[in-house]
C-alpha cells in the first residue's frame, strides 16, 4: 500500500520507538509520538501482520488497579537479513544478521595471511563467495561500514590514505541486485548500537572508535550528528600537544600521533630498534610485522617502554574525552577498539578521566563505558544501516 508523507512519518515515529525502546505498549508510544491512540493502534497492527513487530504479554505494573492492561510490543527476530561488511586495513569482515541483529554466519578475511596484504582482488573474491553461500537467507541489502566517507561520484571511499585509493565499489550489483548502503565504520556503530543494544535507549551519546585512525560519531536527539559536514568526528587530528610529534595532516601534536594504532606501532617498531631489553625482540622476530596484539602482550609482561607508550596513549585520550564531555551534549561516551582488550588500559582511562573532572562537579558525570572489541562488531554495525535506511529513514 503506497503511504502518504504523513502516514510514512507516522510510521516511522512509531517503528523507531519501538526499536530503541521496547517493549513497550500502544498508549506509551502515543504519549512520546503525540500520535492518537487510535492511529497507533492502526500502524502497529498492520507492523504486526507484516511480522515486524509481536505482542509479548501484559505490562506487569502494580500502580494500576484496575482497567484495562498495556499490552507490550517489541520487534520480531527474523523478520530478515542483511548482509554486512567492514573494510579495514587488518582484516575485511563479513556477517549475515536478522533485523535485530542476530548474527547467523559470519567470515573474517585478515591481512596476515596474506604476504601483499589485502586487495581489491581479495575483497571482491570473497565478498562474492561469501553472497553466493548465503543466498538461502535472501538477503534485503547490504551495508557496508568504512573506514572514510562514502564518496558519490567515485562510488569509493573519500580518504586521504592511499591504501584505499583502488577500491571501488561498482562491481557489487554484478550479484547482489538488492540495496546497497555505504557509511563509515563509525557512524555504522553508532546507528546500530540504537537499533541492537541490550538496553535500547534513545539517549544522546557518542561512539569513539580507537583503530589505526580514529573517529567520533554522535547521535543527537535520535539522529547522526554532523552529518553535511565530514570534518565532524574527526577526533584523531585534535590538537592534545602543541610540541608534539609532526601528524600527517601538517599539524603537530594531533591525538592520533599518540593514541592511534598506527602511531603506537611506529612507536614500538623504534623502541624494537633502538632497545637491547624490550620484550618486542623475542615476541615478535620482524619488527615490521609488530601488531598491537604483540604490543598488548609486551604491555602486560612490564615492558617499560611499551607501558610508556601505551600509558601516554591514554592521558591524551583521557584529555580529548574530558573536552568532548564539555562540547559535546552525551549522556555517555562508548570506547570501542582492540586496545581495550587489556584490561588495565581503560582502568587507567577511567582514572585520567575521573581525577581531571572538576568542572562543575555538581552537574550529573558523563558516564564512559566500553565496548567489547571483535572484528565483526563494523561488519554487524552495517546492518544496522541497513534496517535504519530501509525502516526508519
Amino acid at each position: 500500500m503506497k503511504l502518504t508523507k504523513i502516514q510514512r512519518d507516522r510510521l516511522i515515529k512509531v517503528l523507531t520507538i519501538i526499536y530503541t525502546q521496547s517493549p513497550i505498549s500502544r498508549i506509551d508510544i502515543s504519549k512520546q509520538t503525540g500520535i492518537t491512540p487510535a492511529t497507533v493502534s492502526e500502524i502497529t497492527g498492520e507492523l504486526i501482520n507484516e511480522g515486524l513487530i509481536q505482542e509479548i504479554g501484559e505490562k506487569n505494573d502494580t500502580h494500576i488497579k484496575s482497567g484495562r492492561k498495556k499490552i507490550l510490543l517489541t520487534i520480531s527476530s527474523q523478520h530478515s537479513y542483511y548482509i554486512g561488511i567492514e573494510l579495514s586495513e587488518k582484516f575485511f569482515s563479513f556477517v549475515v544478521c536478522d533485523n535485530k541483529g542476530t548474527t547467523f554466519e559470519k567470515e573474517v578475511i585478515f591481512a596476515r595471511n596474506f604476504e601483499d596484504g589485502l586487495t581489491t582482488d581479495i575483497f571482491y573474491d570473497a565478498c562474492k563467495t561469501f553472497v553466493t553461500n548465503n543466498k538461502t537467507y535472501q538477503p534485503k541489502a547490504i551495508g557496508m561500514a568504512l573506514p572514510g566517507h562514502f564518496s558519490e561520484s567515485k562510488q569509493g571511499i573519500q580518504t586521504n590514505n592511499p591504501f584505499w585509493e583502488h577500491f571501488i565499489f561498482d562491481q557489487l550489483p554484478e550479484y547482489f541486485d538488492g540495496p546497497i548502503f555505504f557509511s563509515n565504520n563509525v557512524e555504522c556503530l553508532a546507528i546500530s548500537e540504537r537499533l541492537y543494544n541490550n538496553s535500547p535507549t534513545d539517549d544522546n551519546y557518542s561512539i569513539l572508535h580507537v583503530g589505526r585512525g580514529m573517529f567520533c560519531s554522535s547521535i543527537y536527539e535520535g539522529k547522526l550528528y554532523g552529518l553535511t559536514n565530514v570534518i565532524i568526528g574527526e577526533v584523531g587530528h585534535m590538537i592534545v600537544h602543541p610540541d608534539g610529534e609532526l601528524c600527517e595532516c601538517g599539524k603537530r601534536g594531533c591525538l592520533q600521533t599518540y593514541a592511534s594504532e598506527a602511531w603506537i606501532i611506529k612507536k614500538s617498531q623504534i623502541l624494537y630498534d633502538n632497545s637491547e631489553t624490550t620484550y618486542l625482540r623475542q615476541l615478535c622476530t620482524n619488527r615490521d610485522k609488530l601488531s598491537i596484539e604483540t604490543i598488548l602482550k609486551a604491555f602486560q609482561l612490564g615492558d617499560e617502554g611499551v607501558m610508556n607508550i601505551l600509558s601516554n596513549a591514554i592521558k591524551y585520550l583521557a584529555i580529548t574525552l574530558n573536552n568532548l564531555g564539555m562540547i559535546i551534549d552525551s549522556r555517555r561516551i562508548i570506547i570501542h577498539g582492540q586496545l581495550f582488550d587489556e584490561p588495565q588500559l581503560f582502568k587507567l582511562l577511567q582514572e585520567h578521566i575521573d581525577k581531571n573532572k572538576t568542572l562543575l562537579s555538581t552537574e550529573k558525570k558523563q558516564v564512559v563505558t566500553l565496548k567489547p572489541y571483535q572484528e565483526i562488531n563494523g561488519a554487524v554495525a552495517a546492518t544496522g544501516l541497513c534496517v535504519d535506511r530501509m525502516y526508519l529513514n
